[in-house]
This record gives C-alpha cells, sequence and structure tokens, in this order.
C-alpha cells in the first residue's frame, strides 16, 4: 500500500516540479502579484488572503453561484461542488454530508460529524443544526481534507467555512428579492445595513421567508408532505472604535416547520403480509409504484418542527502588531420530528418520534502574526461545550395481531455532555523569497459523559423489538482521549501567477458513543458502546496558476487519503436494526481540477471536476436483502465489504458555468448564466443493486434584466431544465424483506423535477 501511495503521490510532485518551466516563461518574480479587483478572497487559514496563495485545496462558493443555480441549503451544494455529497434521511437527524466520499451518517447522540459547519467563525456541534435556509451569505468556502490544525474540532474529512454579510462602516445600503416557482415556491429575502457612525459603527439586519407545497401526496387524506416552511432573522452590529480594535457582535435565530420527510415506495416484495393478513402490495396497489412514484398511504404522522439561534462576539485588536482574536459564542437548537416508518395504512409502526434539544458553548482565542514577516503564525487555544438530550418513541403492533387498542412500544431518554479543549497553531517559515515551509499542530483532549434510559412505553404490552428492546439503564457512559494532530507541508512560488505545495495531514476526530434506540447490556459489557477516535492521514499536492495575463486561472490538486477506525453505522435490513462500528479502513484518492477563463467582455466560463477512488477495508455488515453466498453473504448473514466503494460516493463529479453579461442600451443591463453539473452512479448500500442511482446530469439557467445603476433586476430562471429524475436515497423497506428479497423506498426532493420561476430584486 505504501508503494502505491507513493507512487499515486509522485504523479502529483512531478507536476509541481515540472511547472519551472513554465514558470520561465512568465515574469520574473519572487513574490506573488499584487493583488487585483477579480481575485478571491478566503480565510482558510484564518487570515484574508488570495485564494491562489493559499495551500490548501479549497473551493469558493459566490453569492452570485448560489442564487444563480437557487441554491438554499448546505444540502443542494453537491449541485455547485463536485467534491460535496449530501445523504438524505426520514429527518434532519441522519442527514449527512460528505466531502470526497468521506462522511457520517448517523441517528446516534454520540457521533460527531466528519464534516464540520463553521459560520462566522463559530463551529456548529449538531449536523441536524446545520441544515438550515442560507441568507445574507457572502461566500462558502468548501476544504477539503482534515481540517483540525485551524478548523478543529468534527473536521477530519473537511470543513464548510460559511461566511455571511458584514456591516458596512461607509455606506447605507438594502437589498430585496421576491420570487415565485413550481410546487407554489415563495422565497422572500431582505438585507439592510446602515451606518450608524461614519466608519466607526454599523448595523445590518436580514431575514427570510420560504414556503412551497409539498411534492409528495398522501392519499389517504390529501396531505402535501415534503414541503417548505422556513423563516428566519439575523441581525449584526460592528463597532471600530479604533483602527486596531473591531467589535463584531452576531445574533439569529430561524425555524424550520415542515411536513418531512417522507420517502416513497419503489418496488414491493409480495410476499409481505402483517399482522391482519393484508398484504403491502394489496394496501400500496392504488400507487403507481416506482422510481417516479410521488405518492404515500400513511396513518401516521409525518413532520419535522426545529428552531435553532444563538450569538457570537468576536473583537479583533492589535498588540504590539499581532492580532488578538476573540470569538465568544452560545448556540442553541431543537427539533421534534416523526415519520411513519411502515408507510401503509396500517399501526405497524406509525410512531417513530424524537425530539431533541442542543446546546452549545465555544470560546476561541488566536494570535495571529502580520503578514509578509520570515515567518508568519497562527496559534490559539480553543474551547467546546456541548449538551444533547434526546427522547425518542416507537409504537406500533409491528407483526403482532394484537386486541384493538393495543400496542408495543418503547421510550428511550438518552444525553450526553461534550467538552473539547485544545491548543492549536501554524507557523509558515519563508527561507527564501519563493520557498515557504509549513507546519501545524492541535493538542486536543476530549470527554464525553452520557446517560441511556429505555422503557417500555406506557400503554404498551412489550417493547418493540429491533427498533427497542427490553427495558434497560445503562450505566454512565464515557469517553476520554488526548490525540496530537499535526501538518507538515512546503510551498514555492515558481513566479508570480504560478504557486505549488505539497502537504501531509494527520487529522482527529475524538471518540464516539453508541446511543442508538437498540443498545444492550452485551454491547456495553462488551466495551463496544464506546467508539474508537477517527484518524485521517492525508497526502496532497497542488498546483495554483493565474496564465496568459490573467484570463485563465487553473488549478490541480491531488490527495490520498486514509481514515482507520472511521465511526461508521450500518442497517440490518433482515433485522430492523441500526449498528455502530469502528470500520478498518477507509481510502479516498483522486484529484480535483478548477478551472475560470474570462474568455472576453462580459463572459465567463468555469469548471469544477472531482476524481475520488473510495474503498472501504475491514467493514463487517449484515447480508443485503436476497443476497446469497455466490455474491458474497457468508453464514450468519453478514458479509465483507472491504474492497468496495463507499456509500453514495460517486467517482466522478463536474460542474460547467458560462456567465455574459452586457449592456442593453443606455439604461438597461442583460445577463445569462448556464450551468450543468453532472454525478456518476453511486450505491446506497453496500453490493445491494436495487440501491444503485444511475448517473445523472441537471442543467440550471437564468436571464436577469436589470438597470444600469444595479437597483432594479427581473429574472426568469430553471432548475433541473431536463426533468432528469434521481433519488437523493434508496433503502429497503421497512418489514418489507426477507432472505429472498425486499422491496425499496426512497426519498425525493423538489430538484428531481423540473422547475421554472420568475424573481424580482431592488437595491439601494
Amino acid at each position: 500500500m505504501t508503494y502505491c501511495r507513493n507512487a499515486f503521490l509522485l504523479c502529483t510532485v512531478a507536476a509541481t516540479l515540472s511547472f519551472p518551466a513554465i514558470a520561465a516563461a512568465q515574469e520574473a518574480a519572487s513574490v506573488p502579484a499584487a493583488p487585483a479587483a477579480d481575485d478571491i478572497v478566503v480565510t482558510a487559514q484564518k487570515r484574508e488572503q488570495n485564494l491562489q496563495n493559499v495551500p490548501v485545496s479549497v473551493s469558493v462558493l459566490s453569492a452570485a453561484t448560489l442564487a444563480d443555480n437557487r441554491v438554499s441549503g448546505l444540502e443542494q451544494l453537491s449541485q455547485v461542488s463536485p467534491s460535496i455529497s449530501f445523504t438524505n434521511s426520514a429527518n434532519t437527524r441522519g442527514q449527512g454530508l460528505a466531502i470526497r466520499g468521506i462522511g457520517t451518517l448517523n441517528f446516534s447522540d454520540g457521533v460527531e460529524p466528519s464534516v464540520s459547519t463553521v459560520i462566522d467563525g463559530v463551529v456548529i456541534g449538531r449536523s441536524a443544526a446545520s441544515f438550515f435556509d442560507f441568507n445574507d451569505i457572502s461566500r462558502i468556502e468548501v476544504l477539503r481534507g482534515p481540517q483540525g490544525t485551524l478548523f478543529g474540532k468534527n473536521s477530519s474529512a473537511g470543513a464548510l467555512n460559511i461566511v455571511t454579510e458584514k456591516p458596512s462602516l461607509h455606506k447605507s445600503e438594502f437589498e430585496g428579492s421576491a420570487s415565485y416557482s413550481t410546487f407554489n415556491d415563495v422565497r422572500l429575502k431582505g438585507s439592510g445595513s446602515v451606518v450608524l457612525d461614519e466608519g466607526r459603527a454599523a448595523l445590518r439586519l436580514s431575514g427570510f421567508r420560504s414556503t412551497a407545497d409539498g411534492i409528495i401526496t398522501n392519499t389517504l387524506n390529501g396531505q402535501k408532505l415534503n414541503n417548505t416552511n422556513s423563516w428566519g432573522v439575523r441581525g449584526k452590529f460592528l463597532f471600530e472604535p479604533s483602527d486596531v480594535t473591531s467589535i463584531y457582535i452576531i445574533g439569529d435565530y430561524g425555524e424550520n416547520n415542515r411536513n418531512c420527510c417522507a420517502s416513497t415506495v419503489r418496488s414491493v416484495l409480495p410476499t409481505t403480509v402483517y399482522y391482519n393478513g393484508q398484504t403491502r402490495a394489496a394496501l400500496l396497489s392504488a400507487q403507481e409504484l416506482g422510481p417516479l412514484n410521488r405518492e404515500v398511504t400513511l396513518d401516521g404522522e409525518t413532520f419535522n418542527r426545529q428552531h435553532a439561534g444563538g450569538g457570537s462576539i468576536e473583537i479583533n485588536t492589535e498588540l504590539g502588531g499581532q492580532t488578538i482574536t476573540s470569538i465568544t459564542a452560545y448556540r442553541a437548537f431543537q427539533v421534534f420530528d416523526n415519520n411513519d416508518a411502515d408507510q401503509v395504512s396500517l399501526p405497524v409502526i406509525s410512531v417513530n418520534n424524537a425530539r431533541q434539544r442542543q446546546r452549545q458553548f465555544t470560546q476561541e482565542l488566536r494570535l495571529t502574526s502580520p503578514a509578509g514577516q520570515p515567518i508568519d503564525y497562527v496559534v490559539g487555544l480553543f474551547y467546546f461545550w456541548q449538551d444533547v438530550v434526546s427522547r425518542t418513541q416507537v409504537k406500533g403492533n409491528l407483526t403482532v395481531n394484537l386486541p384493538p387498542g393495543k400496542y408495543l412500544g418503547n421510550q428511550v431518554d438518552r444525553g450526553i455532555t461534550t467538552k473539547n479543549v485544545a491548543a492549536f497553531g501554524q507557523l509558515t517559515a519563508h527561507p527564501t523569497d519563493k520557498l515557504s515551509l509549513i507546519g501545524g499542530f492541535r493538542l486536543t483532549a476530549d470527554q464525553e459523559v452520557a446517560f441511556f434510559d429505555r422503557t417500555i412505553l406506557p400503554g404498551a404490552v412489550a417493547a418493540m423489538p429491533s427498533l427497542g428492546g427490553p427495558a434497560y439503564v445503562s450505566p454512565t457512559l464515557k469517553a476520554t482521549d488526548t490525540d496530537f494532530g499535526f501538518k507538515l507541508g512546503a510551498q514555492y512560488q515558481f513566479s508570480p501567477d504560478i504557486m505549488g505545495y505539497f502537504t501531509f495531514t494527520r487529522g482527529y476526530k475524538g471518540p464516539a458513543l453508541n446511543l442508538l434506540n437498540n443498545l444492550t447490556a452485551a454491547t456495553v459489557s462488551s466495551g463496544l458502546a464506546v467508539l474508537k477516535p477517527e484518524i485521517a492521514r492525508n497526502w496532497e499536492g497542488g498546483i495554483r496558476t493565474t496564465l496568459f495575463d490573467r484570463l485563465l486561472t487553473f488549478n490541480v490538486t491531488g490527495f490520498y487519503e486514509t481514515f482507520n477506525d472511521f465511526q461508521a453505522q450500518t442497517y440490518n435490513a433482515l433485522l430492523t436494526t441500526f449498528a455502530l462500528t469502528n470500520a478498518g479502513k477507509l481510502t479516498t484518492k483522486g484529484a480535483e481540477v478548477e478551472a475560470i477563463i474570462r474568455a472576453g467582455k462580459g463572459l465567463t466560463l468555469s469548471g469544477n471536476l472531482a476524481y475520488s477512488d473510495t474503498n472501504v477495508r475491514g467493514l463487517v455488515i449484515g447480508c443485503y436483502p436476497g443476497q446469497t453466498a455466490a455474491q458474497g453473504c457468508m453464514t450468519g448473514g453478514k458479509q465483507d465489504v472491504s474492497g468496495e466503494p463507499l456509500i453514495n460516493a460517486p467517482k466522478w463529479a463536474y460542474t460547467v458555468d458560462a456567465r455574459y453579461a452586457t449592456d442593453i442600451g443606455d439604461r438597461l443591463r442583460g445577463s445569462a448564466n448556464l450551468a450543468f453539473t453532472y454525478r456518476s452512479q453511486v450505491f446506497f448500500n453496500y453490493r445491494d443493486p436495487s440501491t444503485r442511482q444511475p448517473g445523472y446530469g441537471l442543467l440550471n439557467g437564468r436571464l436577469s434584466v436589470e438597470t444600469s445603476d444595479g437597483r432594479y433586476r427581473l429574472s426568469i430562471f430553471g432548475k433541473n431544465l431536463t426533468n432528469r429524475h434521481f433519488s437523493s436515497y434508496i433503502a429497503a423497506g421497512t418489514l418489507d424483506t426477507s432472505a429472498k428479497g425486499a422491496g425499496y423506498t426512497q426519498l425525493l426532493t423538489p430538484d428531481a423535477f423540473r422547475t421554472v420561476g420568475v424573481e424580482a430584486a431592488v437595491r439601494f
């Protein structure tokens, strides 16, 4: 394996070292060119830098890119960023993001995501709290690979650094928009910045309201499911009492109240019979089953009610030329959700709900040197505290023919408190004008303490098997660990417009606790309730170029990344149960290519390509329904999926985009945008051919006319213009499985169908 890894990386290094010949044709100079108006500024290294000078695999999604493609949340980022994958779930607690094919999908409160979400410098502790409507976004930086050195916490696979718009200290301004599109999708957005004291104090307020009809119909009552119904506000105050000191205060609150998230049935197993003798096939006979099915027949409720909010204070000041930064933040998140897991009009598992409350406090202190010194550095301390408490209930008859009014059921109460303390830093030495040496570290101490209490639901005649279990109170569950992560690398500036780098990073995500509904005394006593920490190692090399008098920006990155003891959740469809385990080893290797061509006046072409070859080693899970010994199913209903690609990890993904703007007479300006994104086939369950999502491409477009002063704009837009249908998750149906096969369900979103609309905007 070492030789394969070295051979792969040698190709990247060779490409890097070959660039001096190209650099000779460029202007001879020893430092990067001065920033230009079209330079992209990022904070991927905790200081503002030109993207082309940053030795990190990072792509930037601007506010314009998000708007042109109607991307309104993290779950849609895969449509504009090929390195990102999103896997849907019956609720936001189970949804997950992946970068380079690596990400965490988990219902356990004791497992953190592997892709970190950071909003205005504040780490979000729970994956569910990351799924919110975008509002007043300036840019999103997608940082690929382990980012623990500077972003820490749960970023072993990568990080999304979300930056919102700041108040302007010099100009009061307002902008707002209203749009209407297919499915009665109505979105209202507004933001305004007011100067309170010229050059010293300003206030910015923003808000949004989004509603849309559901795309799924419950034939039992006509209710529309999987709708949109959210709103939110954010306020910011910026105060700069002196040239070297600033105080930045942010507060936000948002709600998302949806009849979500219902799966539809693709197929049924003819032999599935319920407790009263009715068959699943007969109960669903009125539906047109298949990949385009948009109907359900549910007797239980489907909803997701969540709200989140918080505040932060960021203080920056200078001392002896150094910048001292303090970010203090508190956030809270609550959700109440339910799904009818059986998907028929019988009380088989009609109640499957959760109430969860999360609170977190973070404190970060940083010391940053001025740029351009012989040694640049960022050092700091970080503290994280989080408390998560939840109650879940499962209720139904399952397969038992009980007397009227009787049922099986469980209630599970659990909670976990997490503390994380870290010291971190990154130093960049410049022994010559062209060469930079990079060293970073993060010393982390983790502590988790949890309780678990499973009872029989009041009124139930017995426990719910698989999804619950007999009454059980676990002893206090604890996990502690200390880790030293680091980063080493070199950066070389071949010319003002060509830079190459190579880095090695050891990333880390702390231990996890198994708090799934079906936790047993045997699991706890064997020590398997505590999962080992997740260790990531990433070898990465890249070239950053700006060529032909800035007409072309062309960046290439190669990577080889491994994860030991990845914290994985698996589902056994035959036993209707989830399990947590440490996968032996995950590997992802590949390349990322990004290009921008400024083809002419008003015309910009761009493209992004991601190739990720993923596989897993040492992971043994339940066989998929109908799997034979010849297909790898071993005695005991287990299969070793070593060598298989990761779930929902496309090998190829790319986006291409064309933007054109021109004056139309003296008072108007027109613009057009056309974007296409493609993702190759994936599996949502290892080896199971029935969970295969074929490759697909989405075409988005936008036409706009605005006044020459930019005050008024009218646009028409379309998403998925070719009406390319796809599923965001496919799985075996609950209790619709046997040793010989299964029926399957899917999750659909509005993005799987053509939508068109109109938008009006104003700015002054």
